[in-house]
């Protein structure tokens, strides 16, 4: 068990990649179970493993949850992708 998580934050540290911001060790730390859990299928591809932990983000942790949730770009809404449709 202790192999998998040092391997995970191995690969989640070493990656150069990533469309969240740039992370802390913090927060990476805060991710690993969840990712462990929910994303395994996913490792290495820290690409993969991002866009996992973004669809399950109702499953993460509330730490994690809080990271993935704030690197998320809002959606426009309707009424803001309308007008500027009219313009």
């Amino acid at each position: 068990m202790l192999y998998r998580v040092v391997l995970a934050v191995a690969i989640l540290a070493s990656a150069t990649t990533l469309r969240a911001p740039a992370e802390t060790a913090e927060e990476r730390l805060a991710c690993t179970p969840d990712a462990q859990s929910l994303c395994i299928d996913e490792i290495p591809d820290r690409d993969a493993v991002y866009a996992c932990l973004v669809r399950k983000v109702n499953q993460l942790s509330p730490a994690c949850r809080r990271i993935i949730s704030a690197s998320i770009p809002p959606s426009p809404t309707p009424s803001s992708a309308q007008s500027r449709q009219r313009k």
